[in-house]
């Protein structure tokens, strides 16, 4: 059998990204020989209950690379740089090597799945403005920060020019036109992998309330999405709001304790949660009828996805990947007309059941086993041109 190796960073119980990276493994562990390489300590026990997997290292090989000691939990740009020279270095030990997590260099050509476009500075601030909210000194101190980068890529060692020579796999339309126009990059689309394990309730049977799931952090808006929620309670509608996501991130905690603070004020009607996983998290999506997203110019939003699978009807902001998920302009709103599309739904049954029955198609383009099949397909295209 072919030899694959999944490249991530780290593994952790957070984000989307790594959801991706488990799904590839348990998509190609019995084709393929299959090598996670990855930094740090990983938890199979932990990882499989949050992203709804069933890994065993009885099936794939796991390589785990410390992360420098010196650089304690910071600097994430300088402390990656041993995986990627660990991956150029056993290139030639694999057939394929595939990046779960943006672009690699692997020294010859890969696979690259993007994830988003944290890896350019620039743009991610000009997509993400209320980021400027982390006021951390030295990451936002451009003199600093310019050689920082620089000293960072030296590191690691990455050639532009060998990036392009990748299969990049885009996670939205969205994402492969920013792609396209700020790289000249050509890509693929292949929708993340969503989880399946959600009870199905019936909608007379479920909270009237909202569910904001999500990293807490500045880009993803959490103050809007109570001050919005706030505005509509003002206008009869007896709603709440539970918002998922950890409030342990060491690297967020000024924008975390502004939300503590502002769900504190509202604690007769937001809950904040913290980080809920695997049963949990599933059931307090299927328990309740909405969802809101805040976050503008998601590269595809994962949370978007799950609120759907749920059966909740969700409001995202008009841009990125997360408009093709709802696909639906009841749902997509902009800052002008929030409040008329939110009170249009809420006080109208007959246009919930219409918008229910919509989304429920749309969860169909988003599963495990639809991205299952298409990296299975992708990664057999890819060998079957290698040269015998």
């Amino acid at each position: 059998m072919h030899k694959v190796a999944i490249v991530h960073p780290y593994l952790r119980c957070a984000g989307g990204s790594e959801a991706r990276a488990l799904w590839a493994v348990q998509a190609l562990q019995y084709d393929y020989h299959v090598t996670m390489i990855t930094m740090g300590k990983t938890n199979l026990i932990d990882l499989n209950k949050y992203y709804g997997t069933n890994l065993s290292l009885k099936s794939f090989q796991a390589i785990e690379i410390p992360f420098p000691p010196i650089l304690g939990k910071y600097f994430y740009a300088l402390r990656i740089y041993p995986l990627a020279r660990y991956c150029r270095k056993q290139a030639n030990r694999y057939d394929l090597m595939i990046s779960t997590y943006n672009f690699m260099d692997f020294g010859k050509k890969g696979i690259q799945f993007l994830a988003d476009f944290s890896f350019d500075d620039e743009l991610r601030k000009a997509l993400h403005p209320s980021l400027q909210y982390q006021k951390r000194g030295f990451f936002q101190n451009k003199i600093i920060k310019k050689p920082y980068l620089n000293l960072a890529r030296l590191l690691t060692g990455d050639h532009w020019t060998r990036i392009l020579t990748n299969l990049t796999i885009a996670n939205s339309h969205w994402s492969q036109k920013v792609l396209l126009d700020k790289y000249g990059i050509q890509s693929n689309i292949i929708y993340p992998p969503v989880n399946e394990v959600f009870l199905d309730i019936p909608w007379n049977q479920r909270e009237n309330g909202f569910i904001a799931l999500g990293r807490i952090s500045p880009e993803k808006r959490f103050e809007y999405v109570i001050h919005i929620l706030s505005q509509i309670r003002k206008m009869g509608h007896d709603i709440h709001l539970h918002i998922v996501g950890s409030i342990e991130d060491s690297k967020n905690k000024v924008y975390i304790e502004s939300i503590k603070d502002l769900s504190n004020q509202h604690k007769n009607w937001v809950f904040l949660e913290g980080i809920l996983s695997g049963k949990d998290k599933y059931d307090m999506i299927s328990k309740h009828k909405f969802g809101f997203s805040a976050c503008k110019n998601e590269a595809f939003g994962i949370a978007v996805a799950e609120m759907i699978k749920g059966g909740c009807i969700v409001f995202v902001p008009d841009g990125g990947g997360q408009i093709e998920i709802i696909n639906h302009d009841e749902l997509i709103y902009d800052e002008a007309d929030i409040l008329m599309k939110l009170n249009a739904v809420l006080s109208n049954k007959a246009k919930q059941e219409i918008l229910r029955e919509h989304l429920k198609i749309q969860a169909k383009f988003f599963c495990s086993d639809k991205f299952m099949s298409d990296i299975k397909a992708l990664v057999k295209d890819f060998l079957s041109v290698l040269p015998k």
